[in-house]
């Protein structure tokens, strides 16, 4: 996701400046104008500080190993998925070095980020995101505005991809059935598209599991993480989500298997595969 986020921002005339582990990933960055750093700290003396991690251990490291590093007065503009605890927590200790923390993750995959449409869910002081409008229109089609609580928009992102989750598990079953009873899954996807299901989620997912490709996208370890975090949000305020501890087994099973870093569109694959063991 990074790559098409970092790419939109230069073609948009910011100066971007590129830091990797491994170097030969922002090559393309380079050659578009891109400038690259030696150091993650470099990288921080910047007015803005994008990061589009994987979890809360590699936001939280990252914060550490730049905090003394980070301007006065910039912002730290946080696009991951984690929990509302721990961005509470990195906004309070980015707050004692005067950086202001902005929650801003995104939903889409990389074709809608390579696109620029990307939705960016925002949370934070408000007149801070208005000066991070540019930044915003440079890489979505739309913001949402969550409040003055940098935390909100995390929790409002491991909401809406739960409700991801759930789509692709019943698209899988759905889809599975259909096979095993002989219809035609793209012309049962046709049908669903156009009477009760018109929404992106049905299309983007539906195509994705009928196909069957891999696609780049969303690992599934990923989504097993970001199901996992909606769940510790929800026991902290006494509640359960039922569906996400279904969900969740079987992410846990492919995951058990070795084909944790596999799209979650391919779920239909092990519904499949566990059917198969139980005749």
């Amino acid at each position: 996701m990074g790559a098409p986020i970092a790419k939109n921002l230069i073609e948009s005339g910011f100066e971007v400046k590129l830091f990797n582990r491994t170097p030969e990933k922002i090559k393309p960055l380079l050659a578009i104008g891109g400038k690259a750093v030696s150091t993650i700290q470099e990288a921080a003396d910047a007015d803005v500080i994008m990061t589009i991690l994987s979890d809360d251990a590699a936001v939280t490291d990252v914060v550490n190993r730049i905090a003394q590093h980070i301007p006065t007065n910039s912002v730290f503009l946080s696009l991951s998925t984690i929990k509302a605890e721990t961005a509470g927590m990195l906004a309070q200790a980015l707050k004692s070095r005067e950086v202001e923390y902005i929650a801003s993750p995104v939903m889409g995959r990389p074709p809608a980020a390579a696109a620029r449409q990307l939705s960016l869910l925002t949370s934070g002081h408000a007149a801070t995101r208005e000066k991070l409008a540019p930044i915003f229109q440079a890489i979505g089609q739309r913001t949402f505005d969550f409040g003055n609580d940098p935390a909100i928009a995390h929790t409002v992102k491991l909401m809406l991809n739960f409700m991801i989750f759930g789509v692709v598990e019943m698209l899988s079953e759905v889809m599975l059935m259909a096979e095993k009873t002989g219809i035609d899954k793209n012309v049962l996807l046709d049908t669903m598209l156009n009477t009760i299901y018109g929404a992106p989620v049905f299309k983007n997912y539906g195509n994705l599991i009928v196909k069957e490709e891999d696609a780049p996208g969303f690992a599934t370890a990923l989504a097993d993480k970001d199901l996992r975090l909606a769940q510790e949000t929800a026991a902290q305020v006494g509640i359960k989500l039922p569906l996400a501890e279904l969900v969740r087994s079987h992410f846990k099973s492919i995951i058990e298997q070795g084909h944790g870093q596999q799209d979650l569109s391919l779920l239909i694959r092990h519904l499949r595969a566990d059917a198969l063991s139980k005749k």
